[in-house]
């Protein structure tokens, strides 16, 4: 976690974190491709953009209402759905940290939940796509 995500042209990344902080955000992730978890089989391209998770102690705003260049997506933690959230808890890479044990917490909550429900996923994709394919 202590490499520096990839970032788009034209994107300051000090500016971002800046502009989270000032919208209240505890601290926030890189994930995606630029952040190295898209693996080979994700590279990134030069039209990626940047891809972050932000949390937010209470009051999490919507993600469109916390003004970033275009080329940053923005997930509020908050609210993010368990199957994306985890991936950020896992692979992400810290931006900033204002709030060392909130996201120790929120880290390890989401870790633990993600890692218990991802072969249950996986079991219902497998049995999935056998009902589909006949096998």
């Amino acid at each position: 976690m202590t490499a520096d995500p990839s970032v788009p042209d034209g994107v300051d990344l000090d500016d971002v974190i800046g502009r989270l902080r000032a919208a209240g955000a505890r601290f926030a992730f890189a994930f995606g491709s630029r952040a190295g978890s898209g693996g080979p089989a994700n590279p990134v391209r030069p039209d990626s953009d940047l891809d972050v998770g932000a949390w937010w102690a209470h009051d999490a705003p919507d993600p469109w209402r916390v003004a970033l260049p275009p080329a940053v997506d923005l997930m509020v933690l908050d609210t993010a759905p368990l199957f994306l959230a985890g991936r950020v808890a896992l692979w992400g890479v810290l931006l900033f940290d204002d709030d060392p044990p909130a996201r120790v917490r929120w880290q390890a909550d989401t870790r633990k939940r993600y890692l218990d429900e991802k072969p249950r996923w996986e079991r219902a994709d497998a049995d999935f796509s056998a009902a589909i394919t006949g096998g």
